[in-house]
C-alpha cells in the first residue's frame, strides 16, 4: 500500500469511528498502532493524548499537531465511510488531520538521513469542547524541547488544493455567555398581572445585537450570536423564566471586556424598567490565535512549491476559535488551511454541517505539505 492509499484508509476509519471530546479512546490505540508499526515510540501524556518523535541529526525540534475529536453530529452523506457511532460524525475534519499526520510521519521516517533535528508528532484530544485538550498536553509536556510548532486545518469551503495562509491573526477569542431571566408567570389572558419572560427575552436578544453594530468600531472585528433561547410551558401561560446562550469572537481585548460590560449594562436595565431577575455567567474561552510571521511565511514557501503559487491565498482572519492558540503562545508556530471542498464532485459543505466531507485526493497533498514544511523549517533554523 502505497503513502496515499494508506492515508485515505487511516481517513475513513477514523470518520468510520468518531469518538466524542475526551472520550477518544480507540481512535488513540489506533494511533499508537500504527506509530509503532512505524517503529516509533508513543507516548501517552494524557488520557488520549499522544506524542511521539521522530529522531534526526541535531538538537532542534519542529511538532505537529492534529486533533482527534468529532462532533455530537448525525451524519447525513452517503458515502461508503459513513458514520457508525449514531449521533457523532468528524464533521470538522479531524479525521483527515490525523490521517494527513500519520502519513506525514511515514514520509519523514523514509526519509529520516534528511531530518537535521527531530520532529514531533502531537495527537490532541478535544479540540471542539473548551477548554480544550492543548492546555492538558501542554502541562504534560507536550512541548517540551520543543521550538517550533505547525498545524493545519481542512475546509470545507475552500476549493481541493488550495492553502490559506494567514501572517498574524487567524482566528478569534471564542467566548460564550449564558443567561437566565426570572419574571413573573401568568395567564395568557392576564399580561398586566405577570412580567413576560418571553418579551422581555426577544427585547435582549434585540438589543445585543446593536451592541455590534452601534457601539463597537466598525473596523473592530466583532460578533454576538444568540444560538440557543428555552422558554415557556404552554400557549396560554404567560411564561416566568426563560434562558439563552450564545457567543461572543472578538480580536481585541478592548472589545471583549467592553461587549462582557455592555451586556451586565443591559441586564441592569431591564431588570430597572420590568422588574425582572437575572443570571448572568460569561465564560472567555480559547484566545486569539496569533500566528508566528517568519513561520508562517515558511510553510507558504514550502506549499507554493508542492501546489503553486496560484493556490496560495492569503484570506481575511476568521471569526472561528481553536486552542492551538495555546500551543502558539508557549513556541513560535503557524497554523493554516487546506481546502477539501470539490463543487464538481457535490463536495461543498461547510465544516460542522451533517453533509460535511472533503475531496480525499487532496489528502496526499496536505501530507506532503505538513512534511515539507516541517523540514523546511527545521533545516532552515539548523543553518
Amino acid at each position: 500500500m502505497d503513502t496515499e492509499e494508506y492515508i485515505i484508509k487511516m481517513r475513513e476509519y477514523f470518520h468510520e469511528n468518531p469518538e466524542l471530546s475526551f472520550k477518544e479512546y480507540r481512535t488513540a490505540d489506533r494511533i499508537e498502532e500504527e506509530l509503532k508499526i512505524m517503529g516509533l515510540e508513543p507516548k501517552r501524556i494524557t488520557e488520549t493524548g499522544i506524542i511521539a518523535d521522530i529522531k534526526g541529526n541535531g538538537k532542534k525540534t519542529v511538532a505537529i499537531r492534529a486533533d482527534m475529536d468529532a462532533l455530537p453530529v448525525t451524519e447525513e452523506n452517503q458515502t461508503g465511510y459513513i458514520s457508525r457511532n449514531e449521533g457523532v460524525m468528524h464533521a470538522c475534519g479531524h479525521d483527515t488531520h490525523m490521517a494527513m499526520l500519520l502519513g506525514a510521519a511515514k514520509m519523514m521516517i523514509e526519509e529520516k538521513e534528511k531530518l537535521k533535528g527531530n520532529i514531533r508528532l502531537i495527537f490532541q484530544p478535544a479540540e471542539e469542547l473548551p477548554p480544550g485538550g492543548a492546555i492538558e498536553m501542554i502541562k504534560n509536556g507536550a512541548l517540551d524541547n520543543v521550538d517550533f510548532i505547525i498545524g493545519q486545518h481542512i475546509w470545507g469551503l475552500f476549493p481541493a488544493g488550495m492553502v490559506a495562509i494567514y501572517y498574524k491573526d487567524m482566528m478569534a477569542n471564542a467566548d460564550e455567555f449564558y443567561i437566565k431571566i426570572h419574571g413573573k408567570g401568568g395567564h395568557g389572558s392576564a399580561p398586566q398581572d405577570s412580567v413576560d419572560a418571553v418579551y422581555i427575552t426577544a427585547h435582549l436578544i434585540e438589543m445585543l445585537n446593536t451592541i455590534v453594530s452601534r457601539e463597537i468600531d466598525p473596523q473592530e472585528p466583532a460578533v454576538i450570536t444568540t444560538g440557543t433561547v428555552n422558554a415557556g410551558y404552554r400557549y396560554n401561560i404567560i411564561a416566568a423564566h426563560s434562558e439563552l446562550a450564545g457567543t461572543v469572537r472578538t480580536f481585541s481585548v478592548e472589545v471583549q471586556e467592553k461587549i462582557i460590560k455592555r451586556i451586565r449594562d443591559i441586564l441592569e436595565g431591564l431588570k430597572s424598567i420590568y422588574g425582572i431577575e437575572y443570571e448572568y455567567e460569561y465564560i472567555k474561552g480559547y484566545p486569539v490565535l496569533i500566528n508566528n510571521e517568519n513561520i508562517a511565511r515558511d510553510i507558504e514557501q514550502a506549499a507554493e512549491k508542492l501546489v503553486g503559487k496560484d493556490h496560495i491565498v492569503h484570506p481575511k482572519p476568521n471569526m472561528g476559535g481553536e486552542d492551538f492558540a495555546y500551543f502558539l503562545q508557549k513556541v513560535p508556530g503557524a497554523y493554516y488551511i487546506l481546502g477539501g471542498g470539490n463543487i464538481q464532485k457535490g463536495i461543498n459543505s461547510a465544516n460542522h454541517s451533517p453533509t460535511f466531507d472533503v475531496d480525499e485526493s487532496v489528502l496526499y497533498t496536505g501530507a506532503k505539505v505538513l512534511k515539507e514544511a516541517a523540514m523546511y523549517i527545521l533545516n532552515k533554523e539548523i543553518k
